[in-house]
């Protein structure tokens, strides 16, 4: 297996919630980003303009909480980093903004793209995992927003409940195992993924050739 060791095992929540969302099969390709460095392929993604889009989104945001009363701090400003005691991986993230009036508190995520289930499961992993690891978000009453071009998503904080977290519990365990996770390798995936075909010789490059021709089965 082409790759690097990681010196400890380390995941992004936004790696977390395409995962536990269903978004993803190949629960192989997280697997290996969690435990390996490497040289990622290049991608088609056009990154400059998405970050303009979303810092435009993000600015307009953080002045509608100033506005309204709010203090706010913004992306790096909320970056924390985590250690579980059951599994040894590191789980990090950085919710887009923490907007603070009196003791409420609300970690926001800033979406320009189209809406996915992963784009709720990430600030409920924000919302379990920001008060033991957010210094600002202790003793706050936390509440949860996904922030759309279109609008806002309210998240209450009671929709961290005991499923969700045997949920999260059980995609950190599939992650931080020594034992390579499942490999799903199709088309649709491994184009998502950056890792090489030298890390995974399974990875399918080309779309598979459609037989369009006539069939009497329907």
């Amino acid at each position: 297996m082409a790759g690097e060791p990681k010196p400890f095992p380390s995941i992004w929540v936004t790696w977390l919630a395409r995962l536990m969302a269903d978004e993803v099969q190949c629960h192989w390709a997280t697997w290996f980003r969690t435990h390996y460095k490497y040289e990622k392929l290049s991608s088609n993604f056009d990154s400059a303009k998405w970050n303009a889009n979303h810092q435009a989104l993000l600015r307009r945001r953080a002045t509608e909480l100033e506005t309204e009363g709010h203090r706010v701090y913004l992306e790096g400003q909320n970056w924390f980093e985590i250690v579980g005691k059951s599994f040894l991986v590191k789980v990090s993230g950085k919710p887009d903004i923490l907007a603070i009036a009196n003791q409420q508190g609300y970690l926001e995520d800033c979406k320009t793209g189209r809406k996915k289930n992963s784009d709720l499961y990430q600030v409920l992993i924000y919302l379990l995992l920001g008060p033991v690891s957010i210094q600002r978000c202790r003793e706050l009453d936390l509440r949860g927003r996904l922030v759309y071009p279109d609008g806002v998503m309210e998240i209450q904080a009671n929709q961290v409940d005991e499923a969700f977290k045997e949920q999260f519990r059980e995609a950190i365990a599939i992650l931080s195992s020594n034992n390579p996770a499942r490999k799903v390798p199709s088309f649709q995936e491994c184009h998502y993924w950056d890792v090489p075909s030298r890390c995974c010789p399974e990875r399918i490059e080309h779309k598979p050739t459609e037989d369009l021709g006539e069939h009497n089965l329907f």
